[in-house]
């Protein structure tokens, strides 16, 4: 359940909607037990209809590759610190439908994880997708900043270069000694955006860009930060389950 947990970080969310202190999602991860996908489904389906209608709404979305294939991952959001403070009216009857209904078909429920999402670190995350590359890395204790940094880096060069792209970043609230970052990759064509060629671009042509507008040194020490400072890198596909999602 370990990496189901670290994949439970994912925020696959285009065309964020944030408002005036309204940056953090929380999250979590569930995973039907073995021949119990659609028995769960079905459950879910009438938990959301009695109690994320109208109002404390979720978006869901399915895990599509790799060893956690077939979980889902909950959104709630965005919502701001006040919201942790406001208990449901109804939390106690949620709760209840939850342990009745919901948890002998799960495996567990992965630990509800806050993450705050960055603008000044994504690009294009107003386009729509459905489909989604998500990387989530854990930095080295004490490189959060150089590893941020980087990445407001590459939305500056891809701004210049107006490229095609459009992602989106958020970074792990209460991570203590182990900073994680969650990158997702808004598929908006679909995954045949990751075919090498996809969209003619100039094969070095971010890195002749980035050298001319940082120098050498600029781009040897880019390397090291996102390859020498990293503890770990873990990619998945996931996709949106809008039957599954607050309408």
């Amino acid at each position: 359940m370990k990496k189901a947990l670290v994949l439970g970080l994912l925020l696959a969310v285009s065309g964020f909607v944030i408002g005036q202190g309204r940056t953090l999602y929380r999250v979590n991860s569930l995973s039907p037990k073995a021949g119990m996908k659609t028995a769960f489904e079905e459950s879910w389906k009438l938990h959301m209809s009695l109690y994320h209608k109208n109002s404390d709404k979720r978006t869901v979305y399915e895990i599509v590759s790799g060893p956690n294939n077939g979980s889902y991952v909950v959104v709630q959001g965005p919502i701001s610190y006040e919201t942790l403070d406001s208990a449901l009216p109804n939390a106690k009857a949620h709760s209840m439908d939850l342990d009745k209904n919901l948890s002998a078909k799960l495996e567990g429920r992965g630990a509800n994880n806050l993450l705050r999402w960055a603008d000044t670190l994504s690009y294009n995350a107003g386009d729509k997708a459905t489909k989604f590359l998500i990387s989530v890395t854990v930095v080295k204790d004490g490189k959060l900043a150089d590893y941020l940094a980087e990445i407001k880096r590459t939305v500056q060069m891809y701004t210049s270069l107006n490229a095609p792209y459009s992602f989106s970043t958020l970074v792990k609230m209460q991570s203590g000694s182990s900073p994680t970052v969650v990158t997702i990759r808004n598929l908006k064509n679909g995954y045949k955006e990751l075919d090498a060629g996809y969209y003619n671009l100039p094969p070095n042509g971010f890195k002749d860009a980035y050298i001319k507008e940082f120098g050498q040194e600029g781009w040897d020490k880019r390397q090291k930060v996102l390859v020498d400072d990293i503890v770990s890198r873990e990619q998945d596909f996931e996709v949106l389950r809008p039957d599954l999602s607050s309408k």
